[in-house]
């Protein structure tokens, strides 16, 4: 590397050190890293996932991540602790990515296809957070190693089985290694060799030790339901499919024909590799329902190092790379938000949560944000539960749910409540800052309603009210009935569940900006 470049690297390096410092604290935390956190929370509270709450990932990161949160205990910094794993996971990339492109080119091309990618905005982001893309990418990227180092077909198998127990979309990297190799196969006259019947018994591992303990616990039709019809139901609110499918033929032919045009290839890796980049691409915009950035994560490090190893053939590589470099960290800077703090929010909330409730007391949250709290309502309110709710393939029977179980806790406002539950919850639990309380206020006309039995307080903003509730003098918390009430007394007076003004809370002091 010349001396000039060299001296570049150094300090592109360093940006990113910088940045990913940055990034790491003050860089806001994700609804799925919420999620993510809640299911693996189950597993360490003895839970078993998909029979005793809702998820539709498949279970191996959760199952991993669970110790976690176990010696962490409840705090409110938790997603913080969480991302730790997924700096260790992201080095596992960087070295596979190093290894792949020095196999492919040399050093050079490694070192800078490394860097390029931790710049790279997407990448970037999507490797700090907690979720289970990130183990998901280690494995596929270890199984790249141990292909393109010629290991065993065992562990290669074993470590794609790992990978598909993390993520069902390993089915698409499978079909990806398949489709690129008979490609190849077929355009390059190469023989591929290798003991399949080992490769598919490493596969099966992971994947049939978990089966079986799912199968043991009686809760394997539930797994089949949340990874598979769950899941492929979204299909039936998506009435566009058919394009990405009608156009699949003519991309894939497409794809064929660029690998019988440039079969020529002299280094037989590259030629697979960038076989598979296609494979992948066409087949993910051909039959995958939802498409999101962290589904291209696979593919990052090998355009990364198909992209270095063309820039490393400019006139001025140098200047090259620095452009790359600053347009990424550009980009990276406004996509982070000029790295401004973007957590608070959510320590906020975890606050008012770990303050508010008790162990074992429900919470009725969008996705399981309050983390250490059960939720009365089975699904998690992701874009696929919320379409099929829409759709009337899912009932929402949040109202039910919430006053069945005696939940008294509920998450704010906000769009992503389905339009029914949204309702229940504003006309019968009141705004506490970051979460509300079942209660309500006064009306003009002295009544007020009651969704959820239970024990309740008449609160004015100096404190407890002075009146008549139901024609008996009002003293102190008492048992109020689901139905509608009257109290005569003072004006602007709030009805809050009995142990949320127990513990600080109150309607007339909102906890929004404490962290």
């Amino acid at each position: 590397m010349p001396k000039n470049e060299r001296i570049l690297f150094r300090i592109a390096v360093a940006a990113a050190l910088v940045l990913r410092a940055l990034a790491f604290f003050r860089y806001r935390f994700d609804a799925d890293e919420q999620h993510h956190a809640h299911v693996a929370w189950g597993w360490s509270e003895g839970l078993v996932q998909y029979r005793d709450y809702f998820d539709n990932h498949a279970p191996l990161f959760h199952l991993l991540m669970s110790p976690f949160i176990l010696i962490a205990g409840e705090r409110r910094d938790i997603l913080l602790w969480l991302r730790v794993p997924m700096l260790v996971l992201f080095g596992v990339v960087l070295w596979a990515t190093y290894v792949v492109a020095k196999k492919l080119y040399d050093e050079r091309v490694a070192l800078w296809a490394v860097l390029l990618l931790v710049l790279f905005p997407p990448f970037f982001l999507k490797s700090l957070e907690f979720r289970t893309d990130n183990l998901w990418n280690a494995l596929w990227m270890l199984a790249l190693v141990a292909l393109v180092l010629g290991k065993r077909p065992f562990l290669i198998g074993f470590i794609l089985g790992a990978a598909f127990a993390v993520s069902m979309k390993t089915s698409l990297l499978l079909i990806t290694l398949l489709l690129a190799a008979v490609i190849a196969r077929l355009s390059t006259k190469t023989e591929i060799r290798g003991k399949w019947a080992e490769g598919v018994a490493g596969f099966a591992i992971v994947p049939a030790a978990l089966a079986i303990f799912f199968v043991s616990v009686g809760a394997w039709d539930e797994l089949v339901y949340c990874n598979f019809t769950f899941n492929g139901n979204l299909a039936k609110t998506r009435s566009n499919l058919w394009v990405g499918r009608a156009i699949f033929p003519f991309a894939f032919g497409a794809l064929v024909w660029a690998a019988w045009r440039f079969r020529a290839a002299a280094n037989v890796w590259r030629y697979f590799f960038a076989v598979a980049i296609g494979v992948y691409t066409v087949t993910l915009a051909g039959f995958w329902i939802l498409i999101s950035p962290r589904d291209f994560l696979p593919l990052m490090p090998l355009v990364a190092i198909f992209a270095t190893a063309m820039m490393t053939r400019f006139v001025r590589p140098v200047l090259a790379f620095g452009v790359v470099c600053a347009l990424s960290t550009v980009a990276l800077w406004y996509y982070a938000d000029r790295f401004e703090n973007g957590t608070a929010w959510h320590y906020t909330m975890m606050d008012q949560a770990l303050r508010l409730t008790r162990p074992g007391e429900m919470v009725m949250d969008l996705k399981g944000e309050t983390i250490y709290r059960p939720r009365p309502f089975y699904y998690a309110f992701e874009l696929i539960t919320r379409s099929q709710i829409a759709y009337g393939i899912l009932p929402d029977t949040v109202a039910d749910d919430v006053v069945r179980t005696r939940t008294y806790i509920a998450q704010a406002d906000g769009p992503m409540w389905p339009p029914v539950a949204r309702a229940f919850l504003n006309d019968y639990f009141i705004n506490l800052g970051r979460l509300r309380a079942a209660g309500g206020w006064v009306r003009k006309d002295g009544t007020f309603s009651i969704a959820v039995p239970g024990e309740y307080v008449l609160l004015v903003a100096a404190g407890e009210a002075r009146g008549v509730v139901d024609g008996t003098p009002y003293t102190g918390a008492l048992t109020l009935d689901a139905g509608v009430h009257r109290f005569v007394g003072e004006e602007n007076v709030a009805v809050v569940w009995a142990p949320a003004w127990r513990r600080g809370h109150s309607p007339f002091r909102l906890r929004d900006t404490e962290f």
